[in-house]
């Protein structure tokens, strides 16, 4: 090429790479004109929440070398990440690189270099720890604007899945122990001042990094016996130096020590000669994995899955609250929780809250309408009273006078023998057979098997007004109509399951797992806003 040609391109370079780069827009965007990441370029600006997330970097630009990428493309490529499943890094990296439409949607020249994983990673971990429900909030104000929505007076639809979390399993009881004391070995060692370093007894590390494997019962008893030992030397002799710890080191090494005596206790029984066994008997939230110590295990219709409960709480166009909690918590809890995030965002509370059988307890009616100040009533059929017979009278056909001192059954007997259950949760009334002898109603209310001499016992709930009240509302014309929207929630679930990536869990912990709900749910929500709007 001849000098004066390049000197020509040299000056009009930069225009010429401008030139090409719309041309090249121009033709992709003419050709994917309905692809959602354009049409959510053109819609919706996520400014307020790149604001929210201004201090990544730092104010002073004496600190260090000006960024190289913009905040508001940072978010938007954790938008992208979210419409692409909750993709990994590397894959998130991939479609920045070779994708046209998301370095268009995220704003990257067309020959300008992309973020690598590492970069991605680090602020997806900050947007994490510090500004979570910065992008659910800033979508659900945003289509609460241009498609109103009125929060106070629109039924919501709770639901939940499990999400697995990706966490190493040990075999047995023993290496879980032994992963825990490395990492607390670990985390002592990096965190705790040389004059506390003396306190950490002198052992072998290999043979805890690297245990023997036990291939018969004895030797398994005598990993179980070292793990055991070491656990318990560790927990007396740095437990009375965790409060000598700065601010900063002392919430790790805690939470390593108290898993580390939640294991001993939930797992382990010792007998009177401090000879230790694994227990048979094991609770529900029980610390599986080292390296994740908040997922437990869910139980679901016969489908267990380590990790986490997810639940959603969404209308006929969008979610509204998304609660992340460990997995062994009941499906019961969760509705209390989506109205306490709603309330602690001051977002208005709905009429009413439509859930299956595991919201028609009275108890979980009773707190929801505590939670809610009388604001939000629970709409769900209520479940059986202890799993009884349908065919016979049940708690609900019983009348209890207004003293809960005695109890009247439907043939008009009265029981004066109260026995209260619990911490106040309810009245058990006994019907002797004396009483009942010669009854009209003995198969109806005791059944066919029942002995002759035997008493019917009758709980009576400290929370029956509520499942009555429940009853009759549910028989309404009312009723039966907001019952039948809970189908609504089904597709929400299907779609964060299915297309989401919200069936497994990208990082560990809970706040990883809620900031990837989160996430997930907002893009979600413009989604659906899109495709109504296209319909």
């Amino acid at each position: 090429m001849p000098p004066f040609v390049q000197y020509l391109v040299g000056l009009f370079f930069t225009p010429l790479l401008a030139w090409l780069e719309t041309l090249v827009l121009r033709l992709v965007l003419a050709r994917c004109a309905d692809h959602p990441l354009v049409q959510l370029a053109q819609r919706y600006d996520p400014a307020a929440v790149a604001r929210a997330c201004a201090s990544y970097y730092h104010a002073d630009g004496t600190k260090g070398a000006p960024p190289t990428y913009s905040v508001d493309l940072l978010v938007r490529a954790e938008i992208v990440r979210s419409w692409a499943d909750s993709c990994s890094d590397r894959d998130l990296e991939w479609h920045l690189c070779s994708n046209l439409v998301v370095r268009f949607f995220v704003g990257l020249p067309l020959l300008a270099v992309a973020p690598d994983h590492t970069t991605l990673a680090r602020f997806h971990a900050w947007m994490s720890d510090h500004q979570p429900a910065a992008l659910f909030h800033d979508a659900l104000a945003f289509l609460d604007q241009v498609d109103p929505e009125d929060a106070a007076s629109t039924p919501q639809i709770v639901d939940t899945f499990a999400v697995a979390a990706p966490a190493a399993l040990p075999p047995r009881v023993a290496n879980l122990l032994l992963d825990l004391i490395a990492d607390l070995f670990a985390a002592w060692l990096d965190h705790a001042p040389p004059a506390l370093q003396q306190y950490l007894p002198p052992l072998d590390l290999s043979s805890i990094h690297h245990p023997a494997r036990p291939f018969d019962a004895i030797a398994r008893q005598a990993l179980l016996v070292q793990a055991v030992s070491l656990a318990q030397r560790l927990l007396a002799d740095l437990q009375p130096h965790l409060a000598a710890l700065q601010a900063p080191a002392r919430p790790p090494i805690a939470r390593l020590l108290t898993a580390l005596a939640k294991v001993l206790a939930d797992e382990i029984h010792v007998d009177g000669s401090g000879y230790p066994t694994e227990r048979t008997d094991k609770g529900s939230y029980r610390i599986i994995s080292a390296s994740d110590l908040d997922a437990t295990f869910r139980y679901h219709d016969d489908d267990l899955t380590l990790g986490y409960n997810a639940a959603i709480a969404t209308t006929a166009t969008r979610m509204r609250a998304v609660v992340v909690v460990t997995g062994a918590t009941p499906d019961s809890e969760t509705p209390a929780l989506l109205l306490a995030q709603q309330q602690a965002a001051r977002l208005p509370l709905p009429p009413y809250c439509i859930m299956d059988r595991a919201g028609g307890t009275g108890a979980v009616r009773a707190r929801l309408d505590l939670v809610s100040g009388g604001q939000t009533q629970m709409v769900a059929f209520t479940p059986q009273a202890g799993g009884a017979d349908p065919t016979r009278f049940g708690p609900a056909d019983f009348r209890l006078n207004a003293e809960r001192t005695s109890c009247t059954c439907p043939n008009g007997i009265t029981s004066t023998k109260a026995y209260p259950r619990g911490a106040g949760v309810g009245v058990h009334f006994r019907f002797l057979a004396s009483q009942c002898t010669g009854c009209p109603l003995w198969n109806a209310c005791r059944g066919q098997a029942s002995k002759p001499k035997s008493h019917r016992t009758v709980f009576v709930s400290e929370y029956q007004s509520y499942v009555q009240r429940a009853d009759a509302f549910n028989t309404t014309a009312e009723g039966k109509a907001l019952l039948a929207q809970r189908w609504q929630v089904e597709p929400c679930v299907a779609w964060l399951t299915r297309y989401g990536g919200c069936r497994w869990a990208r990082r560990i912990g809970l706040k990883a797992v809620q900031f990837q709900l989160y996430q997930a749910c907002a893009v979600r929500n413009l989604l659906r806003w899109l495709a109504r709007e296209r319909r």
